[in-house]
């Protein structure tokens, strides 16, 4: 039986906000999750599932009747790809009956995928508690533990796995990473040629280990056999994903910005100066758009901006697109947006606050709002209509630093991050994005202010007091422990590299992979000259 997605995030928060509000009370827990399940999230499918047994007895459902539909909701929608949904309906199936080792294996697996490392921990160690010789949990714990940098507990973890399933392909995974974590490279390439070699390797696990093994070759130098592998990891991820891409966009995000580009290129600047009315809805004391383009040092600049408690960040939710990402659309909707009057523009606003305060909620009122999207980029115009006396916070970094590490780097693929899975495609993104930039610049009355992440690297204090600054607000040193709030969530591959610390190690890394890089440098040479970078 297949199952529709959820079918209003409200739903999704309304589940989450049972395990909070009910937690001490299991049967609180069973009529709300019943309730939201019958009113709100898909009542076709949960008749359906009633109507065939599971609680046809004609009564109210038991508790364990509505754990277990929420157990299957939660595990038919982390098949479909919706993890934050997922993830909710399993959380609240746990509330309702805490100790089912499949929900709190399940809940553990949906929370590593989301990055939310902390979280997965404590299901995967709840879970092994419940049964302490299954090897699931285990090898999971040692994945989590090379995750973390906690290279020991990643070795003797895996290890154990194996003793208890050898050739166990998480265990071998955990305890490559760790080789690679303790500087033996060449441990990490041996271990992974010899998993790469095997005949049941499912195409996730081969995706996995061409992915550590193209690290452990960077560590020993070898850029060449780093980028082959890099580059047929890549080519798994573009296959296995394409399908499901092309079925969730009618427009690729490369068009996109094309099209929008050669619209902008001949639009009439005098409308979009024009006022749209004034945000006075804000709950904020300042807003600003932190953007560009991904791996451009946005990740940096929001962390080190949590840490101010003047400030507020929002990362990588996009509430501008419920807001008002359908004006984009074409010609029709992008010449309405031109002329927006100031209704339509009050009702926008309200959709997108509201979005926030969702996911922010009372901590929003009063302070710097970061909206940190990097490619919000393309939604500038959106921007310039509703929020216009936003500061725009535009991240810089050499081209070919960028283009490179959105290829090595592993994302989770949507739509704009498949753009990334070839070097001569994000290259082409990068500058159809940067063009489209341009062009904005020229005509969208907004105000930009532009951060070198190389001088952030440089001269950390001077260069965020640059931007503080600009945001309206004083110097505050707290700006300075950004590692410590990643808290081992890690929702970019930026996060995982700022749990080390300020590092220069990112820059010029283009130059050790030149050969490879040649046939894109003339795609980002006007770029490099353009961002006033040596060529």
């Amino acid at each position: 039986m297949t199952v529709p997605p959820p079918s209003s995030q409200s739903s999704t928060v309304a589940l989450a906000a049972i395990a909070n509000r009910h937690a001490a009370d299991p049967g609180a827990a069973r009529a709300a999750a019943f309730a939201v399940l019958q009113a709100g999230v898909e009542q076709q499918w949960l008749m359906t599932m009633i109507l065939q047994g599971i609680a046809a007895r004609g009564a109210a459902p038991s508790a364990a009747d509505t754990a277990e539909i929420l157990r299957s909701y939660g595990g038919q929608l982390c098949r479909r790809g919706f993890l934050p949904e997922a993830a909710a309906a399993l959380d609240a199936a746990l509330v309702i009956e805490p100790d089912v080792f499949s929900a709190l294996n399940d809940a553990g697996t949906i929370s590593f995928m989301l990055g939310d490392l902390p979280a997965a921990r404590r299901r995967y160690e709840a879970a092994h508690v419940l049964r302490p010789d299954a090897v699931d949990p285990i090898a999971a714990l040692a994945a989590i533990a090379a995750r973390q940098y906690r290279a020991t507990d990643a070795r003797t973890l895996g290890l154990r796995a194996l003793d208890i399933v050898p050739g166990l392909v998480t265990a071998e995974l955990a305890v490559a990473r760790a080789d690679l974590a303790q500087d033996d490279a060449s441990a990490c390439v041996a271990r992974m040629t010899a998993l790469l070699r095997r005949s049941d390797l499912v195409t996730q696990n081969r995706i996995a280990a061409l992915d550590l093994r193209a690290d452990a070759h960077d560590a020993e130098g070898d850029a060449a056999a780093a980028f082959a592998d890099y580059a047929a990891r890549n080519a798994l991820l573009e296959s296995t994903n394409l399908q499901r891409v092309a079925a969730e966009v009618s427009e690729r995000r490369i068009a996109q910005a094309e099209r929008l580009g050669r619209w902008f290129a001949a639009a009439d600047p005098h409308p979009w100066h024009q006022r749209a009315g004034s945000d006075n809805q804000r709950p904020v004391s300042g807003h600003a758009f932190l953007l560009s383009f991904p791996r451009s040092g946005t990740t940096l600049l929001e962390k080190s901006l949590a840490g101010h408690p003047q400030v507020v960040t929002m990362e990588e939710v996009d509430h501008l697109a419920s807001a008002g990402g359908h004006w984009l659309a074409d010609g029709t909707t992008l010449a309405q947006l031109a002329t927006m009057n100031a209704v339509a523009a009050a009702e926008a606003r309200s959709i997108y606050w509201a979005g926030v305060r969702s996911t922010i909620g009372s901590a929003l009122d009063g302070r710097v709002l970061i909206d940190k999207l990097p490619l919000h980029t393309v939604s500038l115009p959106v921007i310039a209509r509703l929020f216009p006396d936003a500061v725009i916070l535009f991240a810089l970094r050499d081209p070919r630093d960028v283009v490179l590490s959105c290829f090595r780097r592993r994302f989770q693929i949507n739509s704009a991050m498949f753009e990334l899975l070839t070097l001569a495609g994000a290259a082409s993104y990068y500058s159809a994005v940067m063009s489209l930039a341009l062009r904005y610049r020229e005509i969208l009355p907004l105000r930009f202010v532009d951060i070198r992440h190389e001088s952030v690297v440089a001269d950390f204090d001077t260069e965020i007091g640059i931007v503080l600054e600009a945001l309206g607000i004083d110097w505050d040193p707290a700006v300075r422990d950004f590692s410590t709030r990643i808290g081992g969530k890690f929702r970019t591959p930026s996060d995982v590299q700022l749990t080390r610390g300020l590092s220069d190690k990112g820059i010029g890394q283009w130059r050790r992979f030149s050969g490879a890089m040649a046939p894109i440098a003339p795609v980002l040479a006007p770029w490099v000259s353009h961002f006033g970078y040596a060529v």
